[in-house]
């Protein structure tokens, strides 16, 4: 899967040279919506809430593929490239703090929206016993794309207990095979949560943030001779599973799904290739490496992002600022 975080403009520069195009150059050149937002009225008129799950996954290993087909040669005689990556440098009590600010960052931008977090105990309560809770750090399998996958490790805030996984996340997020016991949980937990917002008359408010280390630009398609797969550090909330979901009083369900990466740029440890078991630093400027399969051949690397535990934990505590800051945008007290 290819993430193409070039289009991240950041800068007062920037602001100042789109501020002063005339509006019918703004017009033309409107931006897509960073979210999209499903059943809007679900998310209108919250000024009271119980927060269900807050939920932050951590990629520790991710999988990125390029296949060539062979182009008129067909019959997959181009060749194919894989890169796995690794995080490494961090402690259980790192993912904690940082998990610990990012849902810091969630209340405050509630509270500060006017919303008025209310006692989940009754919630709990509702959730019952067949709503099992993973247990804090456990690491799950996740689908990140057509052909490419990642690990991730799960954390919730002290103050909610362990991770509660909706039915809604199902999608992006298994137990590496069918796990009975856990699909039955996330199935029951929401059907717990909507029955709790319609008996409670308050809506009934869910976050998940997935913070990637690493970005991966990828080539290749039935019509190539060759493929390739460039990867660099990163740090940035993931699209298409960071997301906002909300049980509506009224028994719909609004949700805010990000599509576009919230990324923070930085120098957040040493990236290197580790293919051969011995770190290799990447000496390139911009910190990008990539391989090329060529025709008929495979190749495969392995890098690893070794964390500077202070400076990821900030980056961390930015990024979550500004995920939900898009996340909550569509909420309304």
């Amino acid at each position: 899967m290819t993430l193409d975080r070039r289009n991240f403009l950041i800068g007062s520069a920037s602001a100042a040279a789109f501020a002063a195009l005339p509006a019918p150059a703004l017009a033309a050149g409107k931006a897509k919506s960073p979210v999209a937002v499903k059943n809007p009225a679900a998310l209108a008129g919250v000024r009271q809430a119980v927060i269900g799950s807050f939920a932050v996954g951590y990629l520790t290993e991710r999988i990125d593929r390029a296949k060539a087909g062979g182009g008129l040669m067909g019959g997959g005689f181009g060749g194919k490239s894989t890169a796995r990556s690794y995080l490494a440098g961090l402690s259980d009590a790192d993912f904690k703090e940082a998990t610990e600010a990012a849902h810091a960052a969630f209340t405050t931008r509630l509270t500060d929206m006017g919303i008025m977090l209310a006692d989940r105990q009754g919630l709990v309560a509702a959730y019952g016993s067949k709503v099992k809770p993973l247990p804090n750090g456990e690491e799950r399998t996740l689908i990140t794309g057509r052909d490419d996958k990642a690990r991730a490790r799960l954390f919730s805030p002290a103050a909610l207990g362990d991770p509660i996984v909706l039915q809604e996340w199902l999608g992006i997020m298994t137990g590496g095979g069918f796990d009975f016991s856990f699909n039955m949980s996330v199935v029951n937990a929401s059907m717990n949560a909507k029955t709790y917002a319609k008996s409670s008359g308050v809506p009934v408010i869910n976050a998940l943030l997935l913070v990637d280390f690493a970005d991966a630009d990828s080539y290749g398609g039935w019509f190539t001779n060759s493929s390739s797969v460039k990867v660099k550090s990163s740090l940035a909330a993931f699209p298409d599973a960071s997301q906002l979901t909300v049980f509506a009083p009224g028994g719909k369900i609004g949700s805010v799904v990000l599509k576009e990466p919230v990324a923070m740029g930085g120098d957040y440890g040493t990236f290197a290739d580790t293919t051969g078991g011995t770190a290799k630093t990447l000496e390139t400027v911009s910190n990008v490496i990539g391989f090329l399969g060529g025709v008929g051949t495979n190749k495969s690397r392995k890098y690893t992002m070794t964390a500077d535990p202070q400076r990821w934990r900030e980056g961390v505590a930015g990024v979550s600022q500004e995920a939900f800051a898009k996340l909550t945008a569509s909420l309304s007290a």
